[in-house]
């Protein structure tokens, strides 16, 4: 009786160790993933008709996110319940854009819907379209980074001259990396072109594009803590 009485224990005892036993191949983390947050920018002039940029930058903890499963935005015009759900393009620096036109004046809400890193967020901004350019909130990308694009007009199978004009805090920026990505509206695929510098500000050089139809233009520029982007369409006839 005894003998069974110890057997009994010991296997217990053995049934209990087992189960607080973890693989070895099994960690345990006590690490906390840091959570994500998005800011949401609007860039342009705040008028009906006007082509704008809508923009939210991504970061998880102190760290830009510049891969992430989907960021897309929705746009909503205050009191309806009609919505579009527009794809962004990753524009590098834990940035994600797209071009839009607000066809009415009105209060709009602008959401980011970001998914990345198994988390979800959408952050919100009410903004305000007027019918006059004159009450138009202008938004440029910073309060002390300006760029100006120009081009002259362009057609499939010759080359155009685009310029970018760059100040900072009302100066020109001298010295910086500027570059031209263009893609084709709905493409994937970018071509990218240096620009090299004239006076006062200016960086420049000639792009052709084979094919017509509506192209989008990204200035990227950079120099020191200076990372700016402009995004604007174009039509190639």
């Amino acid at each position: 009786m005894k003998k069974f009485y110890l057997c009994a224990v010991l296997m217990l005892a053995l049934a209990g160790c087992q189960e607080n036993e973890k693989p070895e191949d099994e960690e345990v983390s006590n690490i906390i993933p840091d959570t994500m947050e998005a800011t949401i920018a609007v860039k342009g002039t705040l008028v009906s008709g006007k082509e704008v940029i809508l923009e939210t930058t991504v970061k998880e903890g102190s760290h830009l996110v510049n891969e992430t499963d989907e960021v897309l935005f929705e746009v909503r015009k205050s009191g309806q319940d009609k919505r579009e759900m527009l794809e962004t393009k990753n524009t590098g620096s834990g940035t994600y854009q797209v071009m839009h036109t607000f066809g009415k004046e009105g209060k709009y809400h602008v959401i980011a819907h970001v998914t990345a890193k198994g988390q979800h967020v959408m952050p919100e901004k009410e903004i305000v379209i007027t019918d006059n350019e004159s009450e138009g909130a202008a938004v440029h990308p910073r309060a002390d980074v300006l760029i100006e694009f120009h081009s002259n007009p362009v057609t499939a199978g010759n080359s155009s001259t685009f310029e970018a004009k760059v100040h900072k805090d009302g100066k020109p920026l001298t010295d910086a990396d500027v570059h031209f990505e263009v893609w084709k509206d709905g493409s994937d695929e970018s071509q990218f072109t240096n620009t090299k510098e004239g006076e006062n500000g200016k960086y420049l050089n000639k792009v052709s594009f084979d094919e017509t139809g509506t192209y989008k233009v990204q200035v990227h520029v950079e120099k020191e803590e200076v990372h700016e982007h402009q995004l604007q369409t174009i039509q190639v006839n």
